[in-house]
């Protein structure tokens, strides 16, 4: 099969991009010919996947997206391709990988009618339905299942157009053979004392990932353990309101602001507590790669995933009631315990093979599409 994935950029720490990335790589391995439409990429290229970038211009966001779009729908009138399997909404998909949560939601519930008027949410409102309307007939991967009943709610989306994927976390997270020493020997090389206990946060977007949260949170424990606490962030983004809100609270030298890294399994096996006051979060894989690294995770409800921090006895789930609050009556909570067996629990819940295998089942409905495409096709050849 002829493949076209298409997302508007790609840059190497996001999830959304991880994920196209190892899904594309997995169906060249089947020996599918894959080929990538971007606006822009950074980093290393795919070797044996070809990159198309699209560069367009516009002065906003939604300016380019439908620019992006125009385009990229104009290349592909020059080539042929069974499939077009999309990262983002946009018209003219077979498939689209549901990472982004229901916009309509968000715009008819948390915005006035005066935000709805403008450009902005008019673009993306017309992106989002010509993927969800109940006309279209894009097959819709869906990572969580909340979202599902938002897009029926606002588009009448046929049911049999979800298809509701596991999730897909790297194996690469879970603990080694010779954890205790890699641990001890990684904390060494941090620079982190037997004694300090370390909070950990992984992603970009760094205000939606509730950074600011922490911070406060940290601020709020008491000076014994505060002084002996430290807060990493690892993400790509602007640091400096968060180091300057730290310094306000007096616990700037406690946090580090780490940028985009490429030792991400490593920084979980050093930590003590991975925190993710996040104020949305379509599902939260770094919460399961977390605890299959053994840590204890402090999440807030919204995360599509914390079902799974409850189901495993993994840490602590909060409400959006004074978030912040909890969250340093959590730290403290779950600093407390005993940290055996949240790794033990951590190893339990790593061979739960399910959670790793969303690649694969994405592979499968991609091949699923294109043998009923082309078995209608030839049923219609038939008929005429």
């Amino acid at each position: 099969m002829k493949l076209a994935f298409v997302l508007f950029h790609y840059f190497p720490y996001g999830g959304l991009e991880r994920d196209m990335l190892a899904i594309a790589r997995a169906c060249a391995d089947r020996g599918h010919q894959v080929s990538i439409y971007t606006q822009s990429w950074e980093g290393e290229k795919p070797d044996g996947i070809p990159v198309i970038e699209l560069p367009v211009r516009g002065w906003t966001n939604h300016g380019r997206a439908k620019a992006f779009v125009k385009k990229f729908q104009q290349q592909l009138q020059q080539q042929s391709v069974d499939l077009v399997i999309g990262f983002n909404k946009m018209p003219g998909l077979d498939i689209y990988y549901a990472a982004d949560v229901c916009f309509a939601q968000k715009a008819y519930e948390e915005r006035n009618w005066l935000y709805r008027l403008g450009s902005r949410c008019r673009t993306y409102l017309a992106l989002e339905k010509a993927v969800f309307d109940r006309m279209e007939k894009t097959i819709l991967l869906m990572i969580s299942r909340a979202q599902i009943a938002l897009f029926q709610q606002y588009y009448q989306t046929p049911s049999e157009r979800f298809k509701l994927l596991p999730p897909g976390i790297r194996r690469n997270r879970t603990m080694p053979d010779d954890y205790p020493q890699r641990r001890c020997d990684l904390r060494q090389a941090y620079g982190l004392k037997e004694d300090n206990l370390l909070l950990l946060m992984v992603g970009s977007d760094f205000q939606r990932k509730g950074v600011a949260r922490a911070i406060r949170a940290l601020a709020l424990l008491p000076k014994s353990q505060a002084s002996l606490t430290q807060l990493w962030v690892a993400g790509q983004g602007n640091p400096d309101p968060y180091i300057k809100l730290a310094n306000e609270l007096g616990v700037g030298e406690q946090v580090k602001m780490l940028g985009a890294r490429d030792d991400v399994s490593e920084l979980f096996w050093s930590a003590d507590i991975f925190l993710h006051p996040a104020y949305s979060e379509n599902t939260g894989t770094v919460l399961l790669e977390a605890m299959v690294a053994g840590l204890p995770v402090i999440a807030t409800d919204v995360c599509g995933y914390a079902h799974y921090i409850v189901e495993e006895d993994m840490g602590k789930v909060l409400n959006e009631t004074d978030v912040v609050l909890r969250l340093a009556d959590a730290i403290e909570q779950v600093a407390s315990a005993d940290a055996q067996q949240w790794r033990e629990r951590g190893g339990v819940f790593s061979r739960r093979e399910e959670i790793f295998s969303m690649i694969d089942r994405v592979v499968e409905i991609i091949e699923q599409v294109d043998s009923a495409e082309t078995e209608s096709a030839i049923l219609a050849s038939h008929s005429n």
